[in-house]
């Protein structure tokens, strides 16, 4: 099954790359209208590169040079559509956060064998200035002082908090909100069992049953390890470290990788570029073995693809909350409570789900000792979907010393 998904998101992420540079520009006609990306567009956010757009250029030589520049980004779909019929092209998130499709009006010069523009903008999220070349046939776009206009959180680092075991809950690096009217069976039955948010919380996630290496760690402690600090800057990136798994080495996160927009008091939307993503990622991913049990991933699937996939272009809506010295981000229910209620109760509910999860764990140190107590608690996972009535989900983390 992890096959399948890496599949599936690989593709769905796949950045159209089949358009290329094409102009009418010749001694006899004064119209100017082409197309770049990959070799034939060179885009810059801050003086940083960034990969994954596209732009179209419009203008008349007859008219003063006065045209129209887009710039985007366009995912091709018909490599996940289910049939021939679905679109074929799903817009990204655009070169400046919070704008799908960037349109501006230019005004082209030529000095000699090139063309040049410049100028300056607001969206509804930034400002900034362009400066953009056409030599040959690549378009150069240089977006500088680009600068968010809601700086709630421009200048703010973070690292993933600690683990805290109180008297009455379990709190760490992992933010989850969980209310549901059923309980986890974990062998005492339903009656007897645990409330959703105390079994995940302070079980399952911090309890050391994944492999790392030579160890075992839980969630919680994978999450500390490997997500150093994240930093929030005033031109609408998130950057900061990470531990590459591949190398166990220390990695800057790229910039242009994710970036954000302050929408509302707690509210920001999450841009995330998935060229860069799958860039970073190559060669850090891993084969699953074979497993006896088989699952019809296909409904989960299909919900992703209409729920998340728009969420590239027009952001990915987190929330976040600031409580004794902790700020929580985290995915709200309008977009977890159907997930749940929906394609993975109805996974979950397959038979051949917890024979696939115990098929999963079998080689995991310790496990066969739980098997009392997992068994029961994944087989009445079904129900506590089925009676969840709020769901959060997302990191909780300190300020960066």
């Amino acid at each position: 099954m992890k096959k399948k998904i890496f599949l599936f998101v690989a593709a769905a992420m796949s950045i159209l790359s089949v358009t290329s540079c094409k102009s009418d520009d010749n001694d006899n006609s004064e119209i100017v209208d082409a197309s770049f990306v990959n070799e034939t567009l060179q885009v810059t956010y801050n003086g940083v590169p960034v990969i994954g757009k596209n732009a179209h250029l419009h203008f008349d030589k007859a008219q003063g040079g006065e045209g129209t520049l887009n710039v985007y980004s366009a995912i091709d779909m018909s490599a996940v559509a289910a049939d021939n019929q679905t679109s074929s092209v799903l817009y990204g998130p655009g070169v400046l956060p919070g704008t799908p499709v960037l349109t501006i009006p230019v005004n082209v010069v030529k000095e000699g064998d090139n063309f040049y523009f410049a100028t300056s903008g607001s969206t509804e999220y930034v400002d900034y200035e362009l400066d953009g070349e056409i030599n040959g046939s690549v378009l150069s776009l240089d977006f500088s002082n680009v600068s968010l206009k809601n700086k709630v959180l421009a200048g703010k680092s973070y690292k993933p908090a600690p683990l805290d075991v109180g008297h009455t809950a379990v709190t760490g690096s992992v933010y989850v909100n969980w209310e549901s009217t059923a309980k986890f069976d974990i062998g005492f039955g339903a009656e007897n069992g645990f409330p959703a948010q105390t079994f995940i919380a302070s079980l399952v996630l911090n309890s050391a049953f994944i492999p790392m290496g030579d160890t075992q760690m839980s969630v919680y402690d994978i999450v500390s390890a490997l997500l150093k600090n994240a930093a929030f800057t005033a031109d609408g990136n998130i950057t900061g470290t990470y531990v590459d798994m591949a190398t166990n080495q220390e990695t800057a996160i790229p910039v242009g990788i994710a970036q954000y927009v302050a929408v509302s008091g707690n509210e920001i939307k999450l841009f995330l570029n998935p060229e860069m993503i799958i860039a970073s990622a190559m060669g850090a991913r891993s084969e699953s073995g074979d497993q006896s049990y088989e699952l019809d991933t296909t409904p989960l699937l299909a919900y992703a693809m209409e729920t998340f996939l728009p969420m590239l272009s027009e952001g990915i809506p987190v929330e976040y909350k600031v409580e004794n010295g902790m700020t929580s981000f985290y995915l709200p229910s309008s977009i977890l409570l159907p997930l749940a209620k929906g394609p993975l109760y109805d996974l979950t509910s397959d038979p051949n789900f917890v024979p696939f999860v115990l098929d999963s764990m079998k080689d995991m140190e310790g496990m066969a000792d739980m098997l009392g107590m997992i068994r029961p608690a994944i087989a009445s996972l079904p129900s506590v979907l089925e009676g969840t009535t709020l769901l959060e989900l997302g990191l909780n983390l300190v300020d960066a010393e």
